[in-house]
């Protein structure tokens, strides 16, 4: 008898759980078509003829075989050493960190009895012998011993929702930063996707177009694979995002592609976190921020550890009108987002300050992140524009022409069209706070 695939085994479990089709979908991040397609190839090999035969005939297979997983994907197995209370907060933050990690969709996540399969990822937890309230946490690579990273989080007076918050977000960071430096061999334990989907995360940081087009060199091909990916395609597609907003190449292609992959992410897999990225993406790029705003709050909803989600829902907020609403979604990251991963938070509130007119507060904010992102047009236009309320003249000008350095063929209408959507006033605004730019041109 033929074999199953490994997703096959994957959704033949899932089923034997009671699950429907529509849980399954989400669970799985795949197309309702992918799923009956998968079922009908199941009952083909099982020689059944429904689900109910299949749950039966399912008993049949091997325990080693529903342990085996495909080289495409991730797995995680989780590791605890030493005494660990069970009762303990330790213990709990543990737990909670396993469950917010499951919210990216990402990872398959294994108990560490599971001798027979070798994960991408190690993670060892540990609780401090000493009495005092810690959790220590080591990422290794697969079953190796190399350390990809390792912290100590100390239990404070944070709920331990929002202390698990912050650590998942931080462990999820550090584990996409360090897979990002890793060179892929065949005999790697990591996938193919997840490494070149997280080495161009990496270089988007750096918001330019070197990493615009490393992405698009590095995911196109394995985008077009008849394997598809949504995290690869959100990576990419976030890519293509930028590039509209910073008028990176031709806006119209770039405009044209985002649509392209929006419908290709909707297509495959309509209830991802990621495709509905990808939508608001491509909503924000033809000017429907209304459902740009509902397909954010329903990623945020579905994953609260997302940070780019919530950067970008209070950007929009910003952009119309919305400053109450865009205050407490940056407070809110801010209180629960690592100071490590703020930066594009930081991005959101440095607007926010200059529309406040808190300018001094807005400058020295908006530097801390141009060191990061020194060819981020936004926020060079936004430093401009305090200089220009302060009557820095001269600072005004030697911003203006390393804009110009890096963007030679800016024009009011590209600013124009990075405000897209903002209130009329606010636009006039902050036109008026940057026309030095355009003075001598």
């Amino acid at each position: 008898m033929q074999e199953l695939t490994p997703r096959q085994r994957e959704i033949l479990t899932l089923l034997r759980k009671g699950l429907t089709n529509n849980e399954i979908c989400k669970t799985l991040n795949i197309s309702a078509n992918t799923v009956k397609v998968h079922l009908a190839n199941i009952y083909k090999i099982l020689e059944v003829t429904n689900r109910t035969e299949a749950v039966s005939a399912g008993l049949e297979v091997k325990d080693n075989d529903e342990k085996e997983s495909s080289p495409k994907d991730l797995v995680i197995t989780f590791q605890t050493k030493g005494t660990f209370p069970e009762h303990s907060n330790a213990y709990s933050l543990y737990l909670s960190i396993v469950e917010a990690l499951h919210q990216y969709h990402l990872f398959r996540i294994i108990d560490e009895s599971e001798t027979n399969v070798n994960p991408s990822f190690l993670i060892e937890v540990s609780a401090s012998e000493s009495g005092e309230e810690i959790l220590y946490i080591s990422v290794k690579i697969g079953n190796s011993h190399e350390i990809l990273w390792t912290t100590s989080i100390k239990i404070n007076s944070d709920t331990l929702q929002t202390l698990a918050q912050k650590s998942t977000i931080l462990l999820f960071r550090s584990i996409v930063l360090a897979s990002a430096k890793l060179k892929h061999t065949e005999n790697s334990p990591i996938p193919y996707w997840w490494y070149a989907a997280t080495y161009c995360y990496a270089k988007l940081e750096n918001r330019s177009q070197e990493s615009f087009e490393i992405c698009k060199k590095k995911l196109g091909p394995l985008v077009k694979d008849e394997s598809f990916n949504d995290f690869a395609l959100y990576i990419l597609a976030s890519a293509y995002y930028f590039a509209t907003l910073e008028n990176w190449g031709n806006a119209i292609e770039n405009a044209k592609t985002l649509g392209d992959l929006a419908r290709k992410a909707m297509y495959n897999a309509p209830y991802s976190i990621y495709s509905q990225m990808i939508m608001a993406f491509y909503n924000i790029t033809i000017g429907n921020k209304a459902e740009a705003i509902a397909y954010l709050k329903q990623v945020i909803e579905a994953n609260p550890q997302a940070i780019m989600p919530r950067t970008i829902l209070s950007q929009i907020y910003l952009l119309t009108g919305q400053e109450k609403l865009a205050t407490e979604l940056i407070d809110d990251c801010i209180k629960h987002v690592p100071e490590s991963a703020l930066q594009h938070t930081h991005q959101a509130k440095t607007f926010l300050l200059l529309l406040q007119g808190k300018i001094e507060e807005c400058k020295n904010l908006a530097n801390q992140v141009l060191l990061f992102t020194p060819k981020a047009m936004a926020i060079r236009l936004i430093i401009i524009a305090c200089c220009n309320i302060l009557g820095e003249t001269d600072e005004s000008k030697s911003h203006a022409k390393k804009l110009l350095e890096y963007y030679p063929n800016l024009t009011k209408g590209d600013v124009e069209q990075l405000l897209k959507g903002v209130t009329e006033s606010k636009k006039n605004y902050f036109l008026q706070c940057v026309q030095s730019i355009f003075a001598n041109k």
